[in-house]
């Protein structure tokens, strides 16, 4: 007669067929995940291996000098975009050069004639490589946005943004940008490191970088964007911060292939990118619910109609226009004032300027923001002449044939202005070339600077092509207004538990 196994035999039958079945999944598992990693290290190598090379001689055959840096990632055109600057410079005195950044290979510009070279004939025509030559995750977060895009897609995009962002339109917003200067310089009351009778210290970089994160929105969203909406975007901006230190810091993160594997940095994005697009989606269902009438809904009624632009384009579009150009916009506000710490007898003309002009009884503020002649517009030229955006600008593909300082370089080259170089030539900008003097713009005519000067270009060289360029001037200047006009612009001197980077706001007397 057969035996009844016993309870506790049946049960470590059990547990020893889970146990093998546990041990067959990890093993799979572990298998199937090094076999991927495999694939991603494979397809990368293949990729680095297959990146292009300029091969550009000049008449007599010499080729053109490289200058190769070592760092694989994108992180050291951002970041040391001087240190680059100074060495090819060395290396190739006043000719081009091509750069070497990781994978990929860029002829670099620097002089007037290079750069009317390079936009003559195929401006149009130009086009940028795919993601910028930043990667695939610099593509998931600004790939479809209009610096980004050439051609069709982009005279889409800007089809129905730029009714948003004219020079009109930014001047009808002073009245709000100048209501939310004067509320952040209430609020520096309560933020700054101290204050005396009459004195605010503050640190710059913190103090300056709110402002545009709580005005520029607002020629977007309007009145949709409200208390709660603005705590959300800073979040979303910390965000999108931490996104874009990946896209230039990270190396694996360039790969299509890595970006599949559940990294903390998909995640992030992924996090990211679903939020976003949730704030824009909820800011526009609240608009359509309380009857409010924002830019950002006649602009969305070009997503997906036909001929219309994506969800995709949209949202990275708002992304480019909001935190890239707010990023920006902070730090050039540091550096003008800066500037004007620096050089206390140009503050003290525009002051009288600022005083002149609101004495008179056919002032207006936006008649005076919006001219051309002024101390105030001569500053914000200065400023961002010797402070640019970007030390390089993203690459843009030549269509045709060229040759630019001596050099043929074939069609579909890729070429970036060194714009440090450009803003400072002296043979445009004169013996005092790397200093700070906005008068010289009194003497100069745009048509004088046409092709040495690089200002709001972001993602691109072409004039047309930086959106929200009005607005952020207009709000540039309603700062400087508001700030000269009641305090005096002073630096603190560095010294014992004084840190670097802060200014002192005195009152005029």
């Amino acid at each position: 007669m057969a035996m009844t196994p016993s309870k506790s035999a049946l049960a470590d039958t059990m547990n020893q067929s889970w146990a093998r079945i546990n041990d067959f999944i990890s093993y799979h598992y572990v298998y199937a995940l090094a076999c991927t990693f495999a694939v991603v290290l494979l397809g990368s190598f293949v990729a680095w291996r297959k990146r292009p090379k300029i091969r550009a001689y000049d008449i007599d055959g010499v080729p053109i000098k490289e200058l190769k840096i070592r760092n694989y990632s994108r992180s050291a055109i951002i970041f040391h975009s001087q240190s680059i600057s100074k060495q090819g410079e060395q290396l190739a005195q006043d000719e081009p050069y091509v750069l070497n950044n990781g994978k990929h290979s860029e002829v670099v510009v620097h002089t007037p004639e290079h750069v009317r070279e390079f936009l003559r004939q195929d401006l149009n025509d130009h086009w940028h490589p795919a993601d910028l030559n930043f990667g695939d995750y610099f593509n998931r977060i600004l790939g479809q946005c209009a610096g980004a895009l050439y051609n069709q897609p982009w005279r889409t995009v800007r089809r129905y943004f730029d009714p948003a962002y004219t020079h009109g339109t930014s001047v009808t917003m002073i009245p709000v940008f100048e209501t939310e200067v004067s509320a952040w310089l209430r609020d520096l009351k309560n933020d700054v490191l101290s204050s005396g009778v009459g004195r605010l210290i503050l640190h710059a970089e913190q103090a300056c970088k709110t402002i545009p994160l709580r005005a520029i929105p607002l020629s977007f969203y309007g009145d949709a964007y409200t208390e709660q909406r603005h705590k959300e975007l800073v979040r979303l901006s910390n965000m999108q911060a931490q996104a874009l230190a990946y896209t230039v810091m990270g190396k694996w993160q360039m790969s299509q292939w890595f970006n599949l594997l559940p990294t903390p940095s998909k995640r992030h994005l992924d996090n990211y990118l679903t939020d976003w697009k949730t704030f824009n989606l909820d800011i526009l269902e609240s608009a359509r619910k309380k009857q409010l009438n924002i830019p950002a809904q006649h602009v969305f009624k070009g997503v997906d109609v036909e001929g219309g632009m994506t969800m995709d384009q949209y949202l990275q579009t708002i992304d480019e226009m909001i935190f890239t150009n707010i990023g920006i916009t902070g730090t050039i506000i540091v550096f003008m004032f800066e500037q004007l710490a620096h050089h206390a007898d140009f503050q003290q003309k525009l002051h009288e300027e600022i005083m002149a002009k609101k004495a008179r009884a056919d002032f207006k503020l936006d008649t005076y923001v919006s001219s051309s002649s002024t101390l105030l517009h001569y500053l914000c030229l200065e400023v961002v002449r010797l402070h640019p955006a970007l030390g390089f600008s993203p690459p843009e593909c030549i269509s045709i044939p060229k040759v630019i300082g001596r050099y043929k370089l074939p069609s579909a080259t890729p070429i970036v202005i060194d714009i440090r170089r450009l803003n400072t030539n002296p043979l445009t900008w004169g013996p005092d070339a790397n200093q700070f003097r906005p008068e010289r713009f009194a003497s100069l005519s745009p048509s004088d600077y046409r092709y040495g000067y690089v200002r709001f270009r972001v993602m691109s060289v072409k004039p047309s092509e930086c959106l929200g360029r009005h607005m952020v001037d207009v709000l540039m200047k309603l700062v400087v207004v508001k700030v000269v006009e009641k305090y005096r612009v002073e630096k603190v001197e560095k010294g014992f538990s004084v840190k670097e980077g802060l200014l002192a706001f005195v009152d005029r007397k």
